[in-house]
């Protein structure tokens, strides 16, 4: 799938912007000394997680007291070859203080047993058309799909954190600081909670997905809770799965993202803006949060703005936690196809083989951890001995 031979791939791509070393996995905040087992990774994961939450986001919205399901209507595609099911549905979460609720669709191939499932919460964009969403559910898969933005308002470029702070969560929960990425993954928690209640689900199989501010809400979303079997981020490059501290020619800087959208983050995150080197963690922190579990990067050769080659490096670095794990590097993988930046039917397809190959076992049908670039430097480090 990977189309290079018409591209220069000769061109060295950075980095533009190299800050050195990265934060240690193995030496996380409040620890006096480096990690060495796999018993002592769930407490460094969780200081890494609590100062990613604080610093880069806001925390999350409390989970609440749970959700109920009105049923809206159940339809079967006629339309759609084999059977295949549709169940709208109103989902009122309770807890907060104020009721809140969001719509989202349920489709499933009927008389299949417990499916698999991903949750997509790109509702507001539609990259999912008919055709992608007929060849999962053709495969065996339900979707869950739901617009995040009824979590929290997708403000403008431009606008002020402080300027759009009401409607959706704010109102819930209006003495917390979260940003809308936190809402927008609070979104997809309560997909999975929504997900355990049908008994066509195999809630053991939960993947998600999104696509660039959608990607930066899944890898958010799968890192802060662990009932999400898999991860895929397409494309969301600053403070997504690519590296502060390591850019690509073109790339887009936590500068450029803090300045246009604010509201996305926590109120600390904009000190670091420019400063990237102090920030007291990188990217690979927050992906490294989502291991043992597998995790899928797509990206686009020339979506220059998204840093594929920060991805890259992040990716080399987060490899590190699944190592000490004990799992597979290919457990964390990546697929970059020619293209810009969308959320295209081959990420769709990549996405289905990576599922296939994780949770059917057998070889990958595609290509992966393949790059083109020709990069400054490369972080590695081999698992502290015991």
């Amino acid at each position: 799938m990977n189309e290079y031979n018409h591209l220069d791939t000769t061109r060295d791509h950075g980095p533009e912007f190299d800050a050195g070393e990265l934060p240690d996995l193995f030496r996380p905040p409040g620890f006096d000394r480096r990690i060495s087992t796999a018993a002592e990774w769930p407490a460094a994961r969780k200081a890494w997680l609590d100062q990613v939450l604080e610093t880069g986001y806001g925390g999350l919205p409390p989970a609440g007291d749970g959700v109920e399901i009105e049923h809206l209507c159940t339809s079967t595609l006629k339309t759609w070859p084999g059977s295949t099911t549709l169940v709208s549905m109103r989902v009122h979460c309770r807890g907060g203080a104020v009721p809140f609720s969001f719509r989202a669709r349920l489709l499933y191939p009927s008389g299949k047993g417990m499916c698999p499932t991903i949750a997509y919460g790109d509702g507001c964009w539609w990259y999912l058309n008919d055709r992608i969403a007929g060849r999962l559910v053709g495969d065996g898969y339900a979707l869950f799909i739901f617009d995040r933005t009824e979590f929290a308002e997708d403000p403008p470029v431009g606008t002020r954190r402080e300027a759009c702070r009401s409607g959706g969560l704010y109102d819930v929960y209006p003495d917390h600081p979260f940003g809308a990425l936190a809402a927008w993954a609070w979104g997809y928690h309560r997909a999975v909670d929504v997900l355990q209640e049908f008994e066509q689900i195999d809630a053991a199989r939960i993947a998600i997905t999104g696509h660039s501010r959608g990607g930066k809400t899944v890898l958010l979303a799968g890192a802060t809770d662990e009932r999400i079997a898999v991860v895929n981020d397409n494309a969301s490059g600053s403070q997504g799965s690519a590296l502060q501290r390591y850019r690509g020619t073109g790339s887009e800087t936590l500068a450029d993202c803090v300045g246009r959208f604010e509201a996305w983050f926590g109120p600390r995150t904009g000190e670091f803006a420019g400063r990237e080197a102090e920030l007291p963690y990188d990217q690979h922190c927050l992906l490294a949060a989502i291991a043992p579990r597998p995790l899928l990067l797509t990206y686009a050769l020339d979506d220059a703005w998204a840093n594929p080659p920060g991805m890259v490096q992040a990716v080399d670095a987060t490899r590190t936690a699944y190592r000490i794990l004990g799992v597979p590097e290919t457990s964390c993988s990546f697929h970059i196809r020619a293209g810009e930046h969308r959320h295209d039917p081959e990420d769709w397809d990549v996405l289905r083989d990576f599922l296939r190959w994780q949770w059917g076992g057998g070889e990958p049908g595609v290509e992966y951890n393949r790059h083109p670039y020709r990069l400054g430097r490369v972080f590695r480090w081999e698992p502290p001995g015991p």
